[in-house]
């Protein structure tokens, strides 16, 4: 008698399968420990950080890092030229710069997603006009299409949130709307359809769960190009304003300092690509986790 169940006759859960797949995949397994610990450090960031971010140090202005021979341990990554606390600002700025790229992945997969759906799987001239509408979106770069938006509103962090979400939503709907117009032209969809199965079924359990891997992708792809235009329009002085710690304020603050204190502007630029690595890693390893579930089942 068999004390273990052959693995093939083995059931598990979906989750409990992809789960599995995906910690095969250490480097993505370890890019979603990180984005735990970093989403973690967003909600405690003022609790960690280890000086207040406006508090100036008088005589201590523009250390460099601890590693260097002129550094501080107390400043491990040196001071700004107010005397101000860079890991600090940088840690603290993490809420501003990672949390609101991820309000715009958020809103833009709920908004975008369900958009995207309706029109991917409607039929008609209806359809088809929202498609080209859609296409004459894309001609314009989502950035640029965020600086429009943001020109015409007041500078502000809040202000750069909503320009980056406008202009993100035509890019993904027009996403899913393909993958949906691809997925319903399939032979095992229309085979089902000839089965009587219902529009809301073929939808909601067929090919959503398909299509999830590119949801992922997509969303992830939404997330990183926010961080980098949330950065960017703070940058050219569209988004945050000084004294709000954002990484893309903190290189414009001290930009003018790059041959005399080139850290203040190069760590934040590294925290930011950081991130974006980790993010892509992590949404790539679990999308092939997800793809190799289903080609399995």
């Amino acid at each position: 008698m068999l004390d273990k169940e052959p693995e093939e006759f083995r059931f598990t859960s979906p989750v409990a399968e992809i789960w599995r797949l995906f910690r095969r995949n250490k480097v993505a397994l370890m890019c979603g420990y990180l984005l735990l610990a970093l989403l973690s450090l967003m909600f405690f960031a003022p609790l960690v950080a280890p000086h207040d971010i406006n508090m100036q140090f008088v005589g201590q202005e523009l250390l460099p890092p601890s590693w260097n021979s002129e550094g501080k341990i107390s400043f491990f990554l040196g001071t700004d030229d107010l005397g101000r606390d860079l890991l600090s600002r940088i840690i603290v700025g993490l809420r501003y710069t990672f949390g609101g790229s991820l309000i715009v992945a958020l809103l833009t997969l709920l908004i975008g997603g369900a958009l995207g759906v309706i029109a991917g799987t409607g039929q008609g001239i209806k359809s088809n006009i929202l498609g080209h509408f859609l296409d004459a979106f894309l001609s314009i770069p989502i950035l640029l299409l965020a600086i429009i938006i943001a020109t015409l509103r007041q500078p502000s962090l809040l202000n750069a949130i909503l320009a980056i979400l406008l202009a993100s939503l035509p890019y993904f709907i027009h996403q899913v709307y393909l993958a949906l117009q691809t997925e319903i032209n399939k032979e095992y969809v229309i085979m089902l359809r000839l089965d009587g199965a219902s529009k809301g079924y073929l939808i909601s359990k067929v090919m959503l769960p398909n299509l999830l891997p590119v949801f992922i992708r997509l969303t992830s792809r939404i997330f990183t190009l926010a961080m980098l235009d949330i950065s960017a329009l703070s940058f050219i002085a569209l988004g945050a304003q000084p004294p709000l710690p954002e990484w893309g304020a903190l290189i414009r603050e001290s930009i003018d300092l790059i041959y005399l204190a080139p850290w203040l502007s190069v760590l934040p630029g590294f925290a930011l690509i950081f991130v974006i690595i980790t993010a892509l890693l992590f949404s790539d390893g679990l999308a092939k986790a997800i793809e190799r579930y289903y080609h399995k089942t």
